[in-house]
């Protein structure tokens, strides 16, 4: 046990003694895991923007089932119960006659002649309404298919203004959620295309640290110690890269989002702010990008330490 952990305390001290003294390649390996780690953080928070944007967007999407005429009260209950009970409903609002011509006289406040002729009608046109809200936007064909099932369907609904094929608000959810997969797709490109640079710089610089002590890694072999006893310092020293790697990203990556923050918020009506998002979320950043660092730092370290001890 006193050996072990012996042996632990030399490959702490070591560890810190090649970053310290190789500094520039230390700096050169530290900024690519930063520029990794950055990315791995800003893709969360990309994650985030787009997720707050897609859900401002639908919160304003809904269709409407108009009624037809003369339908007895308790079977408009049923079936609004039936189209709220739907699992892919959110919110269902009936909007009676009434409301409807006040919502009808708000809409077109600047057309006087179009409000005179409706005046002159005899009765009110405008037929009770419900008004449907999904879940999510891809729950409206869904919600539509089971609303053509209800047993009373063509007695109850006269007509819908959903219309999958000519719905703007349908294409523009489609749109935004085409970008945001786009988003995603780039972001997790660049965070591999980093990751991948970040191995190899990092691999480039154990091996250049190795070989400066390679008389060093001679004697040590010489004397009996072991490969793990090798390996060990440079295990630490793969640790640093991760941890500073870490914490210089999440300094930068705060600066950039608290920056960014209101102009975002402005931009997405009703959406969280980002920078207070990742105060929230500050914990699972950090340890998401220390996790990746260090498997980064200590992966490509290993890989090195490998190759060189079996030459």
């Amino acid at each position: 046990m006193k050996v072990f952990l012996l042996n632990i305390y030399r490959s702490i001290k070591y560890g810190f003694q090649n970053f310290g003294r190789n500094v520039f390649l230390s700096i050169a390996t530290t900024s690519i895991l930063v520029l990794t780690l950055f990315g791995l953080g800003f893709f969360i928070i990309i994650n985030q923007i787009s997720t707050e944007a897609l859900r401002s967007i639908e919160s304003k999407v809904d269709f409407n089932i108009y009624v037809a005429e003369n339908v007895p009260q308790d079977t408009l209950s049923a079936f609004t119960t039936y189209v709220e009970n739907l699992e892919e409903v959110q919110t269902v609002q009936v909007i009676s006659k009434e409301e409807a011509t006040q919502l009808f006289q708000e809409r077109f406040q600047d057309n006087p002649n179009l409000l005179t002729a409706f005046q002159l009608l005899d009765s009110n046109p405008l037929p009770v309404t419900i008004r449907v809200q999904a879940v999510s936007s891809q729950d409206y064909t869904q919600i539509w298919d089971q609303v053509q099932q209800y047993p009373q369907f063509a007695e109850v609904v006269e007509s819908s203004d959903f219309d999958e094929d000519r719905s703007t608000a349908r294409e523009t959810i489609d749109r935004l959620n085409s970008i945001v997969s786009t988003v995603r797709s780039i972001g997790i490109s660049v965070i591999i295309v980093l990751a991948i640079i970040a191995v190899l710089v990092t691999y480039n610089t154990v091996r250049l640290t190795m070989y400066s002590y390679r008389n060093e890694i001679e004697i040590m072999r010489l004397v009996g110690a072991s490969d793990n006893q090798i390996k060990g310092p440079f295990i630490v020293e793969g640790i640093l890269f991760g941890v500073f790697g870490t914490f210089v990203a999440f300094l930068i990556l705060f600066i950039v989002v608290f920056g960014i923050s209101e102009p975002v918020k402005n931009f997405i009506d009703g959406s969280q702010s980002i920078s207070e998002y990742m105060l929230n979320h500050a914990l699972f950043i950090i340890i998401a990008k220390l996790v990746v660092g260090i498997s980064l730092g200590v992966g490509s370290s290993l890989i090195a330490i490998n190759r060189y001890l079996k030459v």
